[in-house]
């Protein structure tokens, strides 16, 4: 009698309605911080007719929030984050 195939783990999640796919929810941000100020930033703050925030992209390729009056405070962050290697060393989130 020949063995049944057996489904790999990567077609069993595929498979499976519980499964979402995408990042992983606790990975997501809730909140938009300021690397350099910590200051909760909202999303209408990027495109609004002054545009009080912007991101800035390290040599990596990642993606870091600021305030526009933060912004030479956040590249110094960042250049030290690209000369280093180590995390960026982002302010204390605060609203």
């Amino acid at each position: 009698m020949k063995r049944t195939k057996r489904l790999t783990k990567r077609e069993r999640k595929a498979l499976d309605p519980s499964h979402k796919a995408g990042p992983n929810p606790s990975q997501q941000q809730a909140h938009i911080h300021c690397v350099a100020c910590g200051r909760h930033i909202d999303p209408d703050e990027f495109t609004g007719p002054p545009a009080t925030a912007t991101w800035l992209t390290c040599d990596h390729g990642s993606q870091f929030a600021s305030c526009v009056t933060c912004i030479v405070q956040a590249e110094t962050l960042i250049a030290a984050h690209d000369r280093t290697g180590n995390p960026i060393k982002a302010a204390a989130a605060w609203h």
